[in-house]
């Protein structure tokens, strides 16, 4: 296509939304009998209710069973069935009724129920059932035959196996019907939308490994090669690489209103390279990304009010988190005080696991460590040092100095005594983790996900000493990338604190995980988002070409509409294990109903009502799973904090 030197050349790097489409004045039809052509699935088709998947079109299905029809619905009018069967069907059931017989294998089923998508990045047809559902093979055998009489093309296309249900039954249903798994769906995907917006800066190409931590990237937008777990004060990101829910990027980004975006050919658009270091907007949208010249200038980043912690430095008890609550975080930090509370819900709930012996040591002692040693005066001259401070490569030496001095000064004495002391008697001589609890993190509105360290300690070991472990936490409260980041958050550098929890170390889990405990994929009050991985192998930042298992469980509410079948939608499997889910069906509604009390009693406690409704607040939740006696599988809470999006 030829264009017009200095016109405005606008790169759709996805394909075209699947939701618009040309139309005559005609008025639509309710549905249709059959599907004759593409323009007939043009014609009828709407938005999947869930955004699991990019570029799905999909037409919602509705067969009679009295009578053999198909009806292929108007899916912008009709985005649920019941809609359709009461309105244009005139049946009478109300939608309890309605969800428990024809989701079931009830006799008095009267609708199977579909809908039936094209995947706009692989040109393929598939029937999905809803997490819900039932059908017997009966059932879906009718289905399908319908499908394939009404359908111009046939018997071309597949069955998606991505429920509990039909993943029970996959041997049985691939043996008669072509299928397709939620891998194969996942890794046809081209794009993912991360933070939606838009965004002027200079365009940049990077490699996620060579992002210079000295380099000003604040008015860039990156074009990124490989994912990374530290990511620059910057203008926009596209990286070449999904992204889980609780990824450093798709966190970071998140909490900046970075717009951003995982596009996996991004680097094979040759065209876009003719904008490297100019000016462009970037525009993050649901369906697409779009790259655009643009004569605007670069917005500096507003600011914002002043944050000053509330924090009480002179609180020296060094006591058990079973005797500490939320509360206490102005003395031992968010993550250690919610941790307190996790051990609260311990105490009333049933097999409902927590670090054991958990206890934090406050700001106090770290305050005397900086001012006994006097490290406070090189904070406060770097804090009041102007020109440092505009200059990366000076911030990062000054920084570098303040780390030292907090790792080269000995610690107090009788401190020291009664943490060795302590661990031991809890302990033993097992390994012990000590992990960042500063009052500048795990904060509704602020996460500091990735910004602070965690450092194992050992009883008498020669290296892995409990002092090293303490001073290592302290030290990395003044990380280039924890300064620059709160920085952008406008903290007073001046009020800062370090925290330290400690407990028991867990080598050789299982199954690590992260869980949001609201559903990301659509408006609605059932879905939890939960990602899982084996062994310690992590799921907010994976080694390369590893895919973390990815899973919808709807066995949040107290409805057997949804929990008597194990209701729940697959994204993907596992790599590391790649033919099923790494949790049973009964595991994954226990650790599911954990996941609930978690969140009801955070909501409750933060006094999120009436502001925020309960099915958009959210946790974010970490666990483990573990060994337990008998071969028994054993879940593990090992923190919780608020979930910002």
């Amino acid at each position: 296509m030829s264009m017009k030197k200095n016109s405005v050349i606008a790169f759709l790097l996805t394909l075209l939304s699947f939701c618009s489409y040309s139309q005559t004045t005609t008025k639509l039809p309710d549905y249709l009998p059959e599907l004759k052509s593409k323009e007939d699935f043009d014609l009828l088709r709407g938005s999947p209710l869930s955004n699991n998947f990019k570029g799905i079109e999909c037409v919602k299905v509705v067969y009679r069973l009295k009578d053999k029809k198909i009806f292929y619905l108007e899916s912008k009018k009709y985005q649920w069935h019941y809609r359709f069967t009461s309105e244009y069907m005139s049946d009478n059931d109300d939608l309890e009724v309605f969800n428990e017989i024809n989701y079931s294998n009830s006799p008095k089923r009267k609708y199977v129920l579909a809908t039936f998508n094209y995947n706009v990045n692989t040109k393929n047809y598939f029937l999905q059932f809803a997490a819900s559902d039932n059908p017997n093979d009966l059932l879906i055998d009718e289905l399908v035959q319908k499908v394939s009489e009404t359908f111009f093309k046939k018997s071309e296309f597949k069955i998606l196996l991505n429920t509990t249900i039909l993943l029970r039954r996959k041997k049985e249903i691939s043996l008669k019907h072509k299928v397709l798994t939620s891998d194969e769906l996942f890794k046809n995907q081209n794009y993912q939308p991360i933070c939606k917006g838009t965004t002027t800066g200079t365009l940049l190409f990077v490699k996620a490994g060579e992002l210079s931590k000295n380099k000003d990237y604040s008015n860039n937008i990156l074009i990124m090669d490989g994912s990374s777990n530290e990511l620059p004060l910057c203008k926009g990101v596209i990286v070449n690489e999904f992204q889980t829910p609780l990824s450093h990027i798709c966190l970071l980004t998140n909490n900046r209103k970075t717009p951003s975006a995982a596009q996996k050919d991004i680097f094979m658009i040759d065209s876009l390279k003719q904008y490297e270091n100019k000016v462009v907007e970037l525009a993050v949208k649901n369906e697409s990304v779009m790259i655009t010249p643009s004569n605007s200038s670069i917005q500096a980043a507003k600011k914002v009010k002043l944050r000053k912690p509330d924090t009480d430095e002179e609180y020296s008890a060094i006591i058990d988190l079973s005797k500490h609550s939320f509360k206490s975080r102005k003395y031992i930090g968010s993550k250690a005080a919610n941790l307190a509370e996790l051990k609260k819900i311990s105490k009333k709930e049933t097999n409902f696991e927590t670090p054991k012996e958990a206890f934090a040591i406050p700001f106090y002692y770290y305050m005397q460590h900086v001012k006994n040693n006097k490290i406070d005066s090189l904070i406060n001259l770097l804090l009041a040092d102007k020109k440092a401070l505009e200059s990366d490569s000076v911030l990062d030496l000054r920084l570098n100095k303040i780390r030292e001095a907090i790792k080269n000064a000995p610690l107090n004495k009788q401190f020291l005594d009664t943490i060795n002391a302590k661990c031991i008697k809890k302990f033993g001589y097992n390994k012990v983790r000590f992990r960042s609890s500063s009052n500048c993190e795990d904060e509704t509105g602020f996460n500091g996900a990735g910004l602070y360290t965690s450092v194992s300690g050992i009883a008498n070991h020669e290296k892995k000493t409990y002092e090293r472990a303490i001073k290592a936490v302290w030290a990395s409260l003044w990380y280039t990338r924890a300064f620059k980041e709160r920085t952008y958050f406008n903290f007073d550098n001046s009020a800062v604190c370090m925290g330290v929890l400690v407990h028991e170390a867990f080598d050789n889990e299982m199954v690590n995980g992260v869980a949001i405990t609201k559903n990301l994929y659509r408006d609605y009050e059932a879905g939890f988002v939960i990602n899982m991985q084996q062994g310690e192998e992590e799921v907010v930042s994976p080694t390369a070409g590893k895919t973390c298992e990815q899973v919808v469980s709807y066995m949040n509410t107290v409805s057997d509409f949804y929990n008597a079948n194990r209701s729940a939608d697959w994204i993907s499997f596992s790599s590391l294990h790649p033919n099923s889910s790494l949790l049973s069906q009964d595991e994954l509604f226990e650790l599911t109903k954990q996941l609930e009390v978690i969140k009801r009693h955070f909501y409750d406690l933060y006094k999120m009502f009436p502001q925020t409704l309960y099915k958009d607040f959210a946790m974010d939740v970490e666990f483990k799973i573990l060994y337990g006696s008998e071969g028994k599988k054993r879940i593990l809470i090992k923190q919780a904090r608020p979930y910002n999006d």
